[in-house]
């Protein structure tokens, strides 16, 4: 049996098995159940050697389609398929904790002087458009691989006109379907997109 198939049954068990205790107490019981809570880490201060600037960044909630507008963690054991990781969550949604991992990031990076969320500061220079368009984990045949793509806007806070936009693709294999490996290979893929993220920013950004 592959791997792929494997994982599936994996998580087809898990539903099934959930969808099979037809008693009343046993689904308060399921339905009670707290999930296993996880988040990533922002860069941290100085991790990222940009120069500092004066300029003040608002960073606006990510665009997603419905799927990632959910605080569960998303698998996809085909390219049209949609599950999640059983008995786990992000500790918001995942558009949510993007944004905040961008803002935290962007602020310990020292590249502006106010990093705020939208609508929770002064009019900012700049302003930060997010589209988030994969935050999940992918299964192909044997392997299983975290994959973040996004893409990034830079307006000017006083008119609104574009200053520079990009696209970010990073990846992060995973050894098994353990909820703790998966996480593990999210950070480390949000951490190789906020770095580049900070860097396209230093150069497209005023003093």
């Amino acid at each position: 049996m592959s791997f792929r198939n494997v994982f599936r049954f994996a998580v087809l068990g898990f539903g099934l098995a959930a969808l099979t205790g037809c008693s009343g107490l046993t689904s308060l019981q399921s339905a009670s159940k707290p999930l296993n809570t996880f988040e990533l880490t922002p860069l941290p201060a100085g991790s990222v050697s940009v120069p500092r600037g004066r300029r003040q960044l608002e960073v606006a909630l990510p665009t997603a389609t419905g799927a990632l507008n959910s605080d569960r963690i998303v698998i996809k054991p085909t390219p049209l398929e949609i599950q999640s990781l059983p008995e786990a969550r992000w500790v918001n949604e995942a558009t949510e904790h993007v944004q905040l991992l961008l803002v935290r990031s962007l602020a310990n990076s020292g590249r502006f002087s106010l990093v705020t969320s939208a609508g929770s500061g002064p009019t900012p220079d700049y302003v930060l458009l997010t589209d988030l368009q994969a935050f999940q984990a992918e299964v192909d045949a044997d392997q299983v691989t975290v994959v973040i793509r996004s893409t990034m806007t830079l307006l000017r806070g006083t008119d609104g006109s574009v200053v520079s936009s990009r696209s970010f693709s990073n990846t992060a294999a995973v050894a098994d379907t353990s909820a703790g490996l998966i996480v593990s290979a999210f950070d480390t893929a949000m951490t190789q997109q906020m770095t580049d993220i900070v860097n396209w920013l230093s150069r497209n950004s005023g003093a």
